[in-house]
C-alpha cells in the first residue's frame, strides 16, 4: 500500500516527537519557552508531559526563560477584586492577566500589591475595621492563580505594621519581614520586627526606626529590594534617613543625599522621593518641580548621576507611583504613565487605562510556575 503525502507527515512527526521525548533535556528546553497557560495546557497531554514540568528543576529553566521576556505587572486601581494587567516594555498596551480574590480575604477591604519577585506577588489586605493597625498577607501567583495566606503576626498597636519582601538566590528562599509596634515606652513607641520564613513567624528584636507613608501610597510597606537588602524611607527631613535590613536580618541605617540648606525648599529633597533598583543598584529618585534628580549609592556614598528636565509635574500632574526596571524609569500620573530611558535620557509618554488611575502599584515581573510556598513542595531537584 503505498503511503499517502499526510500519513508520511504523521509518521515522521510521531517519530520526531519520540525522539525529542527520549532526550529530556532538549524536551523540557523546549517547554519552557512557552507562557504559564500552555504549560498548564500541555499538562493534560500524558504522564509523561505531566512529570516533566512539575519539578523543581524545569521551574528553575522556566523562570530563566521567562526573565528574557520581562514585563510589567500593573494594577491600575483598586476594586472589589484585585485586576492585574500585563505591560509589554516598549508595547505598554494593558493585557488583562489575572483577577485575584483569594476565598478567606476581608472583603470589607481592598487588596493591595506591594511587591513582585519570582512571578510571585505580595499582597496586603486590611484586616478590619475594628482593628485597622493589621493586614491579611497573601503571597500569590498570578499567572497559575494560586494564593497563599500566610499565618496572623502578632497585634501591632498604636499604627499599623509595615511589610518588606526579600529572596535570595536560590528561587525557593525568601523572606517576609513585619515591623510592629508593640506599645508605648518612655522615649515613644516601641519597633520590633518579626520575619517569616518555613511557615512560621519569628520575632527577630527591636528595630530603630517606623518606615514612613510615601507620597501617596496608602500604606507603610513602599520598598525596595536591590542586593540583597530590603530599603525603606523613614524620614525626609534633613538629615533624611533609610532603615535597611539583610537576608541575615540584621538592621541598618543610611542617611539621604545632602541637600545645602541654601537652596530653595522645592530643589531640596521633596515628598515625592522614592527608593528604586535601577539596573542592580541602590537608587533615589527626587521629583522637583520642572526637573529631577537620580542618585546612586556607590561605595558607600550617594552620587548623583542624573539631573534632568521633568516633562509632566509642574504641578499639573500628581505623581502616583513609580518604579523600574533594568535601565527604565516608570512614572504613573492620574490619567497616563511616562517612561524615563536613563541610557538616552529621554522621556517617553505611554497613554493610560480607559479611566483613571486610583491608588495604581506597579512592578517588574516575570511569570513562573513556582507554587506561593516558595517551591519547598516542588519535587526533584
Amino acid at each position: 500500500m503505498v503511503e499517502t503525502r499526510a500519513q508520511h507527515r504523521r509518521r515522521v512527526t510521531s517519530l520526531t516527537w519520540d525522539d525529542v521525548e527520549s532526550k529530556q533535556d532538549v524536551f523540557r528546553d523546549i517547554l519552557s519557552r512557552l507562557s504559564v497557560r500552555s504549560i498548564r495546557s500541555v499538562k493534560t497531554v500524558n504522564r509523561y508531559w505531566r512529570d516533566s514540568v512539575r519539578d523543581k528543576h524545569f521551574a528553575t529553566i522556566h523562570l530563566a526563560q521567562s526573565r528574557k521576556k520581562p514585563s510589567y505587572i500593573a494594577c491600575p486601581r483598586v476594586n472589589n477584586a484585585m485586576e492585574l494587567y500585563l505591560l509589554k516594555p516598549g508595547e505598554f498596551n494593558f493585557r488583562h492577566h489575572a483577577t485575584v480574590d483569594p476565598p478567606g480575604r476581608n472583603a470589607e477591604h481592598h487588596m493591595l500589591m506591594i511587591a513582585s519577585f519570582n512571578g510571585l506577588v505580595c499582597c496586603i489586605n486590611q484586616l478590619s475595621d475594628e482593628n485597622e493597625e493589621d493586614f491579611q498577607i497573601w503571597i500569590c501567583n498570578p499567572s497559575t492563580e494560586q494564593t497563599l495566606l500566610l499565618p496572623q503576626g502578632r497585634p501591632s498597636f498604636w499604627t499599623e505594621p509595615s511589610i518588606g519582601v526579600a529572596y535570595g538566590p536560590d528561587m525557593s528562599e525568601y523572606k517576609i519581614f513585619r515591623i510592629v509596634s508593640d506599645g508605648e515606652n518612655g522615649a515613644g513607641l516601641h519597633i520590633e520586627c518579626e520575619v517569616y520564613s518555613s511557615s512560621t513567624w519569628r520575632i527577630i528584636g527591636a528595630v530603630p526606626h517606623l518606615p514612613m507613608y510615601v507620597f501617596l501610597i496608602p500604606h507603610r510597606s513602599s520598598h525596595v529590594f536591590v542586593g540583597g537588602k530590603i530599603y525603606w524611607l523613614v524620614s525626609l527631613e534633613d538629615p533624611g534617613i533609610i532603615l535597611y535590613v539583610d537576608m541575615e536580618e540584621r538592621f541598618g541605617v543610611m542617611e539621604l543625599p545632602y541637600y545645602s540648606p541654601d537652596l530653595r525648599y522645592e530643589d531640596r529633597i521633596t515628598v515625592t522621593t522614592y527608593l528604586i533598583n535601577l539596573g542592580g543598584s541602590l537608587s533615589l529618585v527626587v521629583l522637583h518641580v520642572d526637573y529631577f534628580d537620580i542618585w546612586e549609592w556607590k561605595e558607600a556614598s550617594w552620587v548623583l548621576v542624573i539631573e534632568d528636565y521633568l516633562p509632566f509635574m509642574n504641578f499639573s500632574e500628581t505623581v502616583l507611583f513609580l518604579t523600574s526596571s533594568e535601565k527604565e524609569i516608570l512614572c504613573v500620573t492620574e490619567w497616563q504613565w511616562w517612561t524615563y530611558h536613563v541610557n538616552t535620557r529621554k522621556w517617553e509618554e505611554r497613554g493610560g487605562p480607559p479611566t483613571q488611575f486610583t491608588s495604581p502599584a506597579m512592578f517588574p515581573f516575570t511569570e513562573s510556575l513556582l507554587p506561593c510556598n516558595g517551591g519547598v513542595r516542588l519535587e526533584g531537584r
